[in-house]
Formats: C-alpha cells, sequence, structure tokens
C-alpha cells in the first residue's frame, strides 16, 4: 500500500517538472491565454501616426476682358448687311468675320453702341441721327458681347423713347446694358457683373449729347461728365459693391490722335477715386494707353480711346482702333484684385469703292494690297473730301507706335508695316 502510494507521488512530481519545463520553453505560456472573461488584447499597428493634411493655398482667379471702342453703324453699313441677307432681313456676320472669333474667346466682352437700336419705334436712319436694326445688335450678342453702354453723343437720337426701346431691347439679348437709367432709385444700385468669382463694377458717362436732352419732369436719368460729385459718388458705390471699378466715359475731341487737358485731369481724378480701369471713346481714332497713379499710390490704366470698331467715315486717322485685351486677377491668398496683363490689338477698316465691303481686320492680317485698293482714295468724287494722308501700312504703324506703348503690344511684330 505503502509502495503504491509512494508510486503515485513520483508520477505527480514528474507531471509537475513537464509542465514547468514546459513554461520555461516557451512552448505555452498560460499567461497569454485569454481567459473566459478577459478579451484579447487588439493588434498594435507598426505605422508611424497620420500628420493633419496641409491645407492648399486658395487658387488665383482671373477674367479676361475685351473692349472695343464705337460701333458706329451708318445706313450704308445696314444696307450692304440687307444686301448680303438678299432681301430677307440683315447679314452682319462677313463685315465682323475676321474679328469675331477674338471677340468670343473672352470672358467678358465689352462694346460702345455708338448708334442707338430703336427699330421698333422709329424708322431706320443714318448719320446725324442714328436707329440701327435689330439684328446689329443681336449679332453683337451672338459674337460675344455681353456688357453694352448706350452712354455717348447719340443716345438721344430717338428721344426718349428710343433711349428706353433700346435698353429694352439690349436686356431681352441678355446683356449687361448701361449708360441710362430708368429711374433716380435704379440709379442708386451699382451695375454689376461677376465671373468667375470676381465683382466687376461699371460706371458709365458722357460728355455730349449732341445738344439734345431729355424731357423735363422724365424720371430717366444720365451722368455727364461735368457732373464731378455724382461721378464720385457713383465710383464709392461702385467701390463699395464690387472687387474691380472701370469707368467709361465718353469723351473728348473728334478725329484727334491726342487726349486733351480735360480728358487728362478727369483721368487722374478717376485715379485718384480708386478706378482701376479707364475705357475711353468718341474721338474715333486711337488715343493714348497709359497708366496713372492714384492719390492712395493705386495704379490706374486708362485707355483714352479705342477709336471705331466698325463705322464709314472719310479720313484715314479713322480707319485704325484697337481691341483692349485685359486679365483681371483675384489673389487667391489675399483677395487683392488687379490688372495682371494689358495689351491691345489694333485693328483697321476696310472697304473699297464708295463704301463697298466693310470689314474689320486686325492689324496683322491687314496688307499693303489691302491698303492701295481701301475706298477712301475715292471719297472726292462723292463728298467732296481729299483726304491730306494716304492709309498705307506706314501710317497705320505710326499711329500704332504713338499711341500704344510697346508694353502693351508685345505679341505684334511691326517690322513689316
Amino acid at each position: 500500500m505503502k509502495q503504491k502510494l509512494l508510486i503515485g507521488l513520483l508520477v505527480l512530481a514528474l507531471c509537475a517538472a513537464a509542465a514547468g519545463l514546459l513554461v520555461l520553453t516557451g512552448t505555452f505560456d498560460a499567461a497569454k491565454a485569454p481567459s473566459r472573461t478577459q478579451s484579447a488584447a487588439p493588434p498594435v499597428s507598426s505605422q508611424e501616426p497620420q500628420s493633419e493634411p496641409v491645407s492648399a493655398q486658395p487658387a488665383d482667379a482671373t477674367v479676361r476682358l475685351k473692349a472695343v471702342g464705337d460701333n458706329l453703324i451708318h445706313d450704308s453699313i445696314y444696307r450692304q448687311a440687307a444686301e448680303y441677307a438678299g432681301g430677307n432681313g440683315y447679314d452682319f456676320a462677313p463685315m465682323y468675320a475676321h474679328i469675331a472669333d477674338f471677340i468670343a474667346d473672352a470672358d467678358l466682352s465689352y462694346i460702345n453702341q455708338e448708334t442707338i437700336i430703336a427699330q421698333r419705334v422709329a424708322p431706320l436712319s443714318g448719320y446725324p441721327m442714328f436707329n440701327t436694326p435689330e439684328a446689329l445688335g443681336e449679332y453683337m450678342a451672338e459674337i460675344g458681347f455681353d456688357v453694352v453702354s448706350v452712354a455717348n453723343n447719340h443716345m438721344f437720337d430717338v428721344g426718349e423713347e428710343g433711349l428706353r426701346a433700346a435698353l429694352d431691347f439690349w436686356e431681352e439679348q441678355g446683356v449687361t446694358v448701361f449708360g441710362a437709367w430708368r429711374t433716380e432709385a435704379e440709379m442708386q444700385k451699382p451695375i454689376l457683373t461677376e465671373k468667375n468669382g470676381i465683382t466687376i463694377a461699371w460706371v458709365p458717362m458722357t460728355q455730349h449729347t449732341n445738344g439734345l436732352t431729355l424731357p423735363r419732369g422724365t424720371e430717366m436719368r444720365y451722368i455727364l461728365t461735368d457732373e464731378r460729385d455724382l461721378i464720385e459718388q457713383q465710383i464709392a458705390l461702385a467701390r463699395a459693391n464690387a472687387d474691380f471699378v472701370i469707368a467709361v466715359p465718353h469723351w473728348g475731341d473728334e478725329y484727334v490722335l491726342d487726349a486733351n487737358d480735360y480728358q487728362r485731369e478727369l483721368a487722374q481724378q478717376f485715379a485718384d477715386w480708386g478706378v482701376d480701369l479707364v475705357i475711353g471713346s468718341h474721338s474715333h481714332t486711337l488715343q493714348p494707353v497709359e497708366w496713372l497713379t492714384g492719390e492712395g499710390g493705386n495704379r490706374t490704366l486708362v485707355v483714352y480711346s479705342l477709336g471705331n470698331f466698325i463705322g464709314n467715315m472719310l479720313y484715314p486717322q479713322n480707319m485704325v482702333g484697337g481691341v483692349l485685351d485685359v486679365d483681371i486677377t483675384k489673389d487667391g491668398e489675399t483677395g487683392g484684385v488687379s490688372i495682371t496683363r494689358a495689351e491691345v490689338l489694333p485693328t483697321v477698316i476696310h472697304y473699297e469703292g464708295i463704301a463697298r465691303d466693310i470689314r474689320i481686320y486686325p492689324v496683322d492680317r491687314y496688307t499693303a494690297e489691302l491698303a492701295a485698293r481701301h475706298g477712301m482714295e475715292q471719297l472726292d468724287a462723292v463728298y467732296d473730301v481729299v483726304p491730306t494722308q494716304k492709309l498705307t501700312l506706314a501710317y497705320i504703324r505710326s499711329i500704332i507706335e504713338r499711341s500704344i506703348p510697346e508694353e502693351f503690344r508685345p505679341n505684334l511684330d511691326l517690322t513689316g508695316m
């Protein structure tokens, strides 16, 4: 009996020793085995902790704006358009064919519609009291003009009724039209266009109205360039509601290539009042382009006149115009808005015979052969006008070099002219 008890104790001892050996060799680790009352520890990731992503700097925003001068529709122009249409309305496309794609390639395009479009209330007419077919305006909207001014010396050619009709017409085309306000209350609201996150304000005015005005008691309003307090108020209203302010004056003397003292003095006031860009018209010639510095240290780009976009005028200087092409950029970090690129593409109005085949050409597409056929040389037979200067490439070049500094024509090669 004792012998069997001793044998059993020996067996138990051997089993205990074997268990201890397993623990020491790591073959079995009871401490690491999960119990019924304790879950296994979650796995530990071998990757480094992720850092917070660095926020990207806001991107800059840019609006490409193009602007032209006087769209001057003489009766010879709309009669030619009627011939192109073959008796079915008006076809203005051939006249603008060489420039239309350049106008369309912009975020915003501006034009001064020199002649009133009031066909719905009065007969069509040419110089000196204009009334232009609605088909012209429809085509201007079609090729990309979405900002239109009627503030010029011909705005009252069809009276108040004609001016209202013109405003109605342009609004029906879905464009921004300005230059006259229907009421005083409308005048208290800024004229704004918004594109690509940039808000642009427009302040239109005219120096001349050809001795015409609105009837007494009318609610309509417009601004003359002599109304300086009103202009300053309008600029302040624009500045408070927009990123960028453009003044649009119809000013100066006709047929001359230089800005006069009146224009230069008002241009400096525009700069002092914080205007960013001045787009002038009325002279029917291409006048100088320059930067001015305002009293606050701001820079203002002034284009005194872009000349004629189209027209059937009589003198060689009337044939050269320009398309302003600028980038207006909002800095994504600071929110500041400025002109970051500015160019002027010169254009030439061409016709043959007595106002036949009227066309607009970018100057780099205008040739000596075309210049030699220009109909201006034949005008003395009809209008008793003898131009003192021939329209040659050299003369065109002289106007460009006189009015447009090299910084505003970086991509234009004049060596062949």
